[in-house]
């Protein structure tokens, strides 16, 4: 008992502490006419570029800006709760929330206080929902909001959704047509390369486990947008040099090959190379493994 009471205790005085801060820092937002005043530590921080578009760069850029800070902001939808959970702030201050946007807050454990709350957040002039509020409005999970505001598309999650309840290997989706694939490691990566190319022209792909031979056999293809469970740091780095969207539930230093005694074989082959071209030529000229 002693143990939950002094935990409450705790979280009150955290909530109290967040509140009575952020209340003099909305002031001073409401004052000065900006969009965003972030305290962390002490140090006080201004931002008043539109929308999320200060969140997005601070997420991306200077995280640390972020974690465990104070912020109040001008107007907080669900778009920017995404960003501010991802951020790792403190507790939140708003003069408006949109409930979404509070009840996906709440769900990650992070206070907010604000003095009006509305049912869907609207554009400036009230004529309709705000775009962002909009574009995200179906999408439960912060980490996938954050994703889409980047570009992600949520087909590319719900592909990945398909591929793990199926248990399939690669989807690839382009045209409005989607199709499923079972084979394991590159095998299907390199028919579609060699027979179907313009299946991977502009195509959004989930595929289970991204290697570096999966991740150059794509960039070739002229995929624009990756989805996966396990991607290796080599792979990601190659997709963020070619500028290919990638969204992953977990990175690692390699992948393992199916016995888990050293890298797998196909990367391993490929492991010096640096063009994309050069490791896809030799993977199409490999023995079937």
């Amino acid at each position: 008992m002693r143990h939950y009471l002094f935990t409450a205790v705790l979280l009150v005085g955290v909530l109290t502490s967040c509140v009575k801060q952020e209340e003099k820092m909305l002031n001073a937002l409401e004052e000065q006419g900006v969009g965003m005043i972030i305290d962390n530590n002490g140090e006080t921080t201004i931002y008043n570029l539109p929308g999320v578009q200060d969140l997005l760069r601070l997420t991306a850029e200077e995280p640390e800006r972020l974690k465990g800070a104070v912020v109040a902001d001008k107007r907080v939808g669900k778009a920017a709760a995404c960003l501010l959970i991802e951020g790792g702030v403190k507790c939140v201050n708003t003069p408006l929330v949109s409930t979404p946007a509070k009840a996906m807050l709440k769900e990650a454990g992070i206070p907010i206080y604000a003095r009006e709350e509305i049912p869907l957040m609207v554009n400036m002039d009230g004529s309709d929902l705000c775009p962002m509020e909009k574009k995200l409005l179906d999408v439960k999970k912060p980490e996938q909001c954050a994703a889409i505001l980047r570009g992600a598309t949520i087909e590319g999650f719900q592909m990945l959704d398909m591929l793990n309840e199926q248990g399939l290997s690669l989807l690839v989706f382009n045209n409005g047509e989607l199709t499923t694939h079972t084979n394991r490691g590159i095998q299907d990566l390199l028919q579609l390369i060699s027979d179907q190319p313009e299946r991977l022209k502009g195509a959004v792909a989930a595929d289970k486990i991204i290697g570096k031979s999966a991740a150059a056999i794509m960039i070739v293809g002229g995929v624009k947008e990756v989805h996966t469970n396990v991607i290796c740091t080599p792979a990601r780095e190659l997709f963020e040099a070619n500028d290919v969207l990638v969204f992953a539930t977990e990175e690692v230093p390699m992948i393992m090959n199916r016995n888990q005694s050293g890298m797998c074989p196909m990367d391993t082959q490929i492991a010096d190379i640096e063009s994309v071209e050069e490791c896809v030529a030799a993977l199409q000229n490999m023995p079937k493994l």
